[in-house]
């Protein structure tokens, strides 16, 4: 269940980070990624649109604050990386 192109490695560790909570603010994971602006907003239009994570707006502090959820297609794709990367050889 892996997306067409398979998952950068800025984008593993953009759906790592949201592995823990499943949700974190736009700002905060931009500082976690250590990505410029145009880097940043590239990477999340792409997991968008292979249905990995969705931006969510609400309101709060009054403004509206913008966080960026784990789907349930961004969790299993990356349980499916993770199980890949971690699969041990069989031994005879």
């Amino acid at each position: 269940m892996a997306p067409r192109g398979g998952v950068s490695a800025q984008g593993l560790a953009a759906l790592l980070a949201l592995a823990g909570s499943r949700q974190l603010d736009v700002v905060a994971l931009r500082t976690r990624m250590k990505l410029d602006e145009s880097g940043f907003n590239s990477m999340l239009d792409w997991l968008q649109r292979e249905y990995l994570v969705d931006i969510v707006c609400r309101p709060g502090g009054g403004q509206a604050k913008e966080t960026v959820e784990l789907t349930d297609r961004g969790e299993a794709v990356l349980l499916g990386l993770l199980e890949r990367m971690c699969e041990l050889p069989e031994f005879r």
